[in-house]
């Protein structure tokens, strides 16, 4: 049995080893914005989609390689027929026709003949514009997915700076929201202890009393808001939505200038968009040289024998090959008249997004401007409607103010608080904004 000194040891032992895992599971779930960005890369599930439509895109433009690379292709058939013509052939093919094949008993009756057919057979493009045109296209596209995926990945770091910060913004609503439910708390204290001393009418009670459940219903409001926010980002940063996520820093303004930049042309979303219309712009023309003659070489070379994995005759074959399709019923002219369409349709659209683009740049830029004044002004406002609240609260203590004012000085401190941080949200926000619209890719720029 352990004594009482021996039990009290363990005892704090056994705290001290639990208190520090708790701690070391609370820090595990405190990240910064950084870290935050970073698992994302990783794990959020549009990321990586867009990673796997570039593994996509190459894939096509492998295939159109085959324009130009040859193509070598091995097969083996068997064959056993009684048919005169075909046995004699097969016969002629295996180098075993001898002066009796020529009987015409023989020739019309040959029997049953076998015949194993191994051929390796390899194709090579020379002239095939259209398919060449093609590849170009598919090359294009690659570009155009990967500048996709690129502002892909820019956008989803706005939409976590946006959840982050309103996370922040939840978490600093609970407080404010909080503070004036204390407050509002000890004021009832205060008036219920006025009341009976018979310094206050019940009347005042009640109000103080409506306007503590008022708080106390913002407050769960507040914390519903919160919760929402922590699923949201375990969510877009691909954990299980119920795991515990906390900020590591409390909601304030972000540091900014302006970089200067006053079109989106070399934003990668807008070269993608280039790099698209520029792929239909070829596969135009790649459909126009469809009409042209295509010039191919081949070359044949044949094994045969009356018994399987038998090579005992061989022979080989080369040419070129040429095929124009003068008229196919109008399939071609079909084609190329939609191809024709879908290029200036894309002209349209990459000019009607450009200049979407830039009218949402200059918008960006006046948001930062309105956003910055409302902070400052929602900023004073704060303060001044703090400190009318300090000198009510006192005069409110020594009996010389109005219940029903104090109330309203606390409601109007605690509105401008949130207004003041809605204000730094906003500012925020529309400061990332800036940043993704007004962002440049490096990708292929020069090219």
């Amino acid at each position: 049995m352990m004594d009482t000194k021996q039990t009290i040891i363990v005892t704090l032992l056994l705290y001290f080893i639990t208190n520090l895992s708790v701690k070391a599971q609370d820090s595990a779930s405190i990240f910064t914005l950084h870290e935050i960005l970073e698992i994302a890369n990783n794990n959020n599930t549009e990321i990586r989609k867009s990673l796997y439509d570039i593994e996509s895109a190459k894939a096509d433009n492998q295939k159109a390689r085959a324009t130009y690379l040859p193509s070598v292709e091995v097969s083996g058939t068997y064959y056993s027929t009684t048919d005169p013509l075909n046995a004699f052939g097969f016969k002629l093919q295996q180098a075993i026709v001898t002066q009796a094949d020529f009987n015409p008993d023989e020739l019309n009756d040959p029997g049953n003949i076998n015949n194993f057919h191994t051929q390796i057979k390899v194709e090579q493009p020379f002239i095939n514009v259209d398919a060449w045109m093609g590849k170009n296209a598919a090359i294009k596209k690659v570009k155009a997915i990967h500048l996709k995926s690129e502002y892909t990945k820019k956008h989803i770091h706005y939409v976590l700076k946006q959840t982050y910060y309103a996370l922040q913004l939840a978490k600093g609503r609970i407080t404010v929201i909080e503070k004036a439910r204390k407050a509002s708390e000890a004021y009832l204290k205060m008036a219920q202890d006025n009341m009976e001393q018979g310094y206050m009418k019940e009347a005042d009670v009640l109000a103080i009393k409506v306007r503590t459940l008022e708080l106390e219903a913002q407050l769960k409001a507040a914390i519903n808001q919160e919760q929402s926010m922590k699923e949201s980002l375990n969510f877009l940063i691909g954990r299980d939505i119920h795991l515990p996520l906390e900020v590591a820093d409390s909601i304030h303004k972000v540091d900014f200038s302006f970089t200067g930049f006053n079109s989106v042309n070399n934003r990668a979303d807008v070269l993608a968009m280039q790099y698209g219309m520029e792929a239909r712009r070829l596969m135009k023309k790649s459909d126009a040289f469809s009409f042209a003659p295509r010039i191919n070489a081949f070359a044949l070379y044949n094994m045969y024998d009356a018994d399987l994995g038998g090579f005992d005759a061989d022979s080989y074959m080369f040419g070129i090959h040429l095929q124009w399709k003068l008229f196919n019923g109008g399939k071609n002219i079909g084609k190329f008249n939609k191809s024709k369409a879908a290029f200036h349709k894309s002209e349209i659209e990459y000019k009607e997004y450009l200049d979407k683009g830039n009218m949402e740049l200059l918008q960006a830029q006046r948001d930062i401007a309105v956003n910055e004044s409302q902070l400052i002004t929602y900023k004073t406002a704060a303060e001044q409607a703090r400190e009318s609240l300090r000198i009510r609260t006192n005069r409110y203590k020594e009996g010389m103010e109005r219940t029903s004012d104090l109330l309203m000085a606390e409601a109007t401190s605690a509105e401008n608080e949130l207004k003041h941080l809605n204000a730094i949200y906003n500012y925020n926000i529309s400061v990332f904004r800036y940043e993704l619209l007004s962002s440049e890719s490096t990708q292929y720029t020069n090219n």
